[in-house]
């Protein structure tokens, strides 16, 4: 009895560590089905903002897609990175976590930028309505 625990107890820890890999299909499957995904969101996304009403919507709507983008390049970096196991899996996921990251804190500074530049737009606006008003 003994000598079937020692030999079982590492086949099923083999086993286990086995069925918790996936294979080059299914890896190639998830990847598709991610790529589809993210396609079909930001296929929406384009559309919303080809759709804004306004450029405070349009700036909104810009910043919507591009945060699609990054989260759909994300999700299929992740799938990529479950091909991998232990140190280069880690490694795959952190950079695509940076990548992430990244593009977030790049959505968020062009939105700002675009709307501090609608905003002295508005003034400038004003500025020049209000000397037209004097003139006249």
């Amino acid at each position: 009895m003994n000598k079937f625990t020692r030999t079982a107890l590492p086949l099923a820890i083999v086993m286990a560590l086995a069925a918790c890999q996936e294979t080059p299909q299914e890896t190639a499957e998830d990847v598709a089905e991610a790529r589809v995904e993210a396609a079909e969101d930001l296929q929406d996304a384009r559309a919303d903002y080809v759709e804004a009403d306004s450029m405070d919507d349009a700036i909104d709507e810009r910043e919507d897609l591009e945060l699609t983008a990054a989260e759909g390049a994300y999700e299929v970096a992740k799938e990529q990175c479950d091909a991998m196991t232990g140190d280069a899996k880690d490694a795959c996921m952190d950079e695509a976590e940076a990548t992430y990251d990244a593009a977030k804190e790049a959505a968020k500074q062009r939105q700002e930028s675009a709307e501090q530049a609608l905003d002295s737009a508005e003034e400038m606006a004003d500025d020049f309505e209000d000397a037209i008003d004097d003139e006249y």
